[in-house]
């Protein structure tokens, strides 16, 4: 984790102990809500970096094809979906 060895991890549990005491829930439940959002604004960043990119052209397509399970099986690979065809009219 982070190229920390367990003196190290033992170590920085001691020190926000001995800093925090009681408290140490709540700051880990806040810090843990800070890393969060911290996450989702990077995802949206992102995502608006990515579609800004496709409208200039500089970017990869954004849509992805998605495999289906009976696709990837190589069931109904060769179907074909029904066809439709419309009522005829009635002239009357």
């Amino acid at each position: 984790m982070f190229g920390l060895g367990p003196f190290e991890i033992v170590a920085i549990g001691a020190i926000a102990v001995m800093l925090y005491g009681k408290r140490l829930p709540e700051v880990g439940r806040s810090v843990g809500k800070s890393i969060g959002d911290l996450r989702r604004q990077w995802a949206t960043l992102s995502k608006d970096l990515d579609i800004a990119g496709h409208i200039e052209g500089r970017a990869a397509p954004l849509e992805r094809r998605v495999v289906r399970r009976d696709e990837d099986a190589g069931y109904g690979a060769s179907s074909t979906p029904p066809r439709f065809d419309p009522p005829a009219a009635i002239d009357g």
